[in-house]
């Protein structure tokens, strides 16, 4: 049966992503919407970062060799890479050229949005020089300019359990019990993201999660994640009425009806929101509502789907 697994995170953290430099003046990538600019880490970023904690943290593909090469000038997945061989192709799917088939793609079965700032973009720039390196040399100092924003993000990744492990261009597929580790660990990974970035390291660990897994592919809470600053208890509140309207959808899917709200779980960090008391509200109240708790709670419903114990 056809399953999605979908959440949204929201973590915090300084200037996560640069574009093109102007001079000496190191840009931010960024986007407009309605008349503010916000700042984003793009989702090849995000992409990096996941397969870094998994090759290092996870040991992903470390018995296999280097699934890539470049011997028709495009950089590319070698042609005996399949889904079931490598789960960094399965997860993030590939494209391959084999004589007399041609270009065979297999789509990403882990989707991943840009992390987007939460909070405008307040053209915050620091301006410094290269002094201790210039003066040790008997030189002149250059002065260079970063763009700068701290700030919530929030971003969406959504997974195809029922496509895991399955390359249709080879017809290979792996066991179930595969299979689970494989999302398994994507999960486990996304607790203890970081990103190192101009000789700094920002922590992008979870600080608000919602999701669950669902009999359609659809990432419910995708673009529906609103923060402001509460001024009296000076922390971050999150609109909890648009995630309750989101966990309001019902649907009939084949022969039988779902709740949004029945298949959601919720994860946050405590005493970091101002309306920690709203936030347990989303969810049954007997419901342990901490990050790991969380993803917990995912792994033991994907054993179930994977029918694995």
């Amino acid at each position: 049966m056809a399953q999605g697994l979908t959440f949204t995170v929201v973590f915090k953290a300084m200037s996560m992503n640069y574009g093109e430099s102007l001079g000496n003046i190191s840009e931010l990538k960024k986007l407009n919407s309605g008349n503010n600019t916000y700042t984003y880490m793009s989702r090849q970023a995000l992409r990096y970062e996941l397969y870094k904690a998994l090759t290092e943290n996870f040991q992903m593909d470390k018995d296999q060799d280097n699934p890539l090469d470049s011997e028709q000038q495009v950089v590319q997945f070698k042609s005996d890479t399949t889904a079931a061989k490598y789960a960094e192709a399965d997860l993030f799917g590939y494209m391959k050229t084999e004589r007399n088939r041609g270009a065979l793609i297999r789509p990403a079965v882990v989707r991943i949005t840009p992390a987007i700032a939460l909070e405008p973009y307040l053209n915050d720039i620091e301006f410094g020089t290269n002094k201790n390196f210039a003066d040790r040399a008997g030189e002149d100092p250059n002065p260079f300019q970063f763009e700068h924003q701290l700030s919530l993000y929030s971003y969406t990744i959504t997974i195809d359990l029922d496509k895991i492990g399955i390359d249709e261009n080879d017809g290979d597929t792996i066991e179930d019990k595969k299979k689970y580790k494989r999302v398994a660990m994507v999960l486990d990974s996304i607790q203890i993201l970081n990103r190192e970035i101009k000789g700094r390291i920002e922590n992008l660990n979870p600080l608000f999660v919602v999701g669950g897994i669902y009999p359609v592919k659809n990432p419910f809470f995708l673009g529906r994640i609103k923060t402001t600053f509460d001024q009296d208890k000076k922390a971050y509140k999150i609109d909890t009425d648009l995630i309750d309207s989101v966990m309001g959808i019902n649907l009939t899917i084949g022969d039988s009806q779902f709740s949004v709200k029945e298949k959601t779980k919720v994860g946050f960090v405590s005493n970091y929101w101002s309306n920690e008391a709203e936030l347990r509200g989303l969810v049954n109240a007997s419901d342990n509502i901490s990050i790991n708790s969380f993803f917990e709670s995912i792994k033991n419903e994907l054993k179930e789907y994977y029918e694995i114990d």
